[in-house]
Parts: C-alpha cells; structure tokens; sequence
C-alpha cells in the first residue's frame, strides 16, 4: 500500500528547515533540509558523530537549534502540544533516582502525555498495557526490577512504553545498539506491526540488519550534512561483497559522538531514569 502513494502527496510528520546545532560552537547539524511523510518507516544512518541522534533529538525538541525550523505534524515545534502521538524510545534506560521501578511501572509512565493530570488509569488504560506488553515478550516479567533485566530487554521496555500510549508516531534512537540477535528479531517483528497499523517510524540506525526489509526510505548523514535521502540503502552485508563501491557512511572509531546535554522534560516525552544503569 505504501508503494502505491508518492511521499509528496503525503502530509509530512516532520518537517526539518535549514536545521543547524552546535555543542560548545562546534557545528553537529549543518543545514539539514529534510521530511518525513506520515504512515512512512524510515531509517536514519550514519558513522558516531555524524549527526544522525541529535537530529531526532532536535525534531522532538530535546536539542535547541542554533537556526532553521521544525514542524512536528504541520505544527512548528515550540507550538506543538500533542505530545501523545509522539512515542520515543531513547537509547537506553540511564542512572538516577531511588526507587526500584518494576517492569510495569515503567511502561504504564509511557500513558502520562494521553492522561489528564492527576486521574488515575482508567481500564483502558491498563489494557494498554497489558497489550504492549505483549506485543514485547514481557507479559511473564511484568512485576520484576527493570535493573534485573538484560540490555535488551531493558530495551524492549522502552519500547513497551512508548506503545502504551498508543500514539501515531515512534521515534527509536538506535533501539538495536548493544542487543542480541533475539532481541533485534523481537524489534523487527514490531516495526512490522506497526507498519500494519500505518504508523509513522523514525529509526536511528547505524546498519538495517534484520529491519531491511520493513525500511521504506534512508536518510544518511555524514559530518552532519545529508549525503543520501531516499530509497533503502544497500543491503546488509554487501559492503564485505568484492568489488563493492562504498555508497553510504561507517562507523569511524576516531570520529566523536557528540551528545546532547538537555533531555524533554517529563511532560514532553517522559524521559524515565532508572538506578543501576549507565
């Protein structure tokens, strides 16, 4: 279905404008000039310090520009509000705070933006849950410590979360970093739920691998300026092929990876920290 409808003639959820970041006057984005359709599973790339996570951090909001625009869904940013057709999954569960945090407790948080303030969870509400739950393999760990749990299933969490809200709109930076084959297959299987449901999905990658076939489009990055935007980039493994022409970024070890400073508030897109993790 998708592949019968032109990008153009579809209403984009992200619009980026000449988008420029800096850290400490160090240019990170360089006129970044790029949109995202709705309903779209689009792969974000590119080697450590090219740009590719502070740009999704900078269409949510999480990282100032220094110049240029953003519109999330039709919206400039500093306007948009709807905060709950927004899912976001950042690259980890991180160090802070006291208290222990189950399972469960972590992916009901993903339903604050979609809830009034102060009212309970209604039954809904914990079907939700319940739903997201499963849609991860968690249903049998719901009640246990996240910090007893493995890398990637921490990982898997925080996707769990960002389906409990139920938004329209996912935004992964780098869900495959660090996580086993088990784990990787678990994420393909839910992009591809989620491209049923006509769901727009931002991932920042550094290879496709078992998400090939699910990526629609590729937005390559390099020295923080786009060096591709279009159809997926070659398939994984064929950079090892002889003869092959390198037509996209890797990963260079002496190159840094800048990261952003400032986080969204819990409001925004409810950014959980989690004692034992760094």
């Amino acid at each position: 279905m998708h592949a019968q409808i032109k990008d153009a003639d579809v209403p984009p959820a992200f619009e980026v404008t000449d988008a420029r970041v800096a850290y400490d006057g160090v240019p990170v984005l360089d006129g970044v000039n790029v949109g995202i359709p709705r309903g779209r599973t689009v792969a974000v790339l590119g080697p450590n310090g090219s740009g590719k996570s502070t740009l999704v951090r900078a269409m949510l909001g999480i990282v100032p520009l220094t110049s240029g625009g953003i519109r999330v869904h039709g919206t400039p940013l500093s306007r948009f509000r709807d905060w709950r057709r927004i899912g976001y999954v950042p690259q980890r569960l991180t160090a802070g705070g006291a208290v222990p945090a189950t399972v469960r407790e972590i992916v009901s948080s993903g339903q604050v933006a979609a809830r009034r303030r102060f009212s309970l969870p209604t039954r809904a509400d914990r079907a939700a849950v319940d739903e997201a739950l499963a849609a991860v393999d968690l249903t049998d760990l719901a009640k246990a410590s996240v910090r007893e749990l493995s890398g990637g299933q921490q990982q898997r969490v925080l996707i769990a979360r960002a389906l409990a809200g139920r938004p329209d709109t996912f935004v992964m930076d780098e869900p495959m970093a660090g996580v086993d084959a088990e784990n990787q297959r678990a994420l393909a299987r839910i992009i591809a739920r989620l491209r049923e449901r006509d769901a727009t999905v931002i991932l920042v990658l550094h290879e496709l691998g078992p998400l090939e076939e699910f990526i629609e489009r590729t937005v390559a990055l390099e020295s923080g300026r786009i060096v591709h935007d279009g159809a997926p980039l070659l398939p994984t493994g064929e950079c090892a092929r002889p003869g092959h022409e390198h037509q996209h970024p890797h990963p260079d070890p002496n190159d840094p990876d800048p990261r952003a400073a400032e986080r969204p508030s819990p409001a925004d897109l409810m950014r959980l920290e989690v004692p034992g993790r760094d």
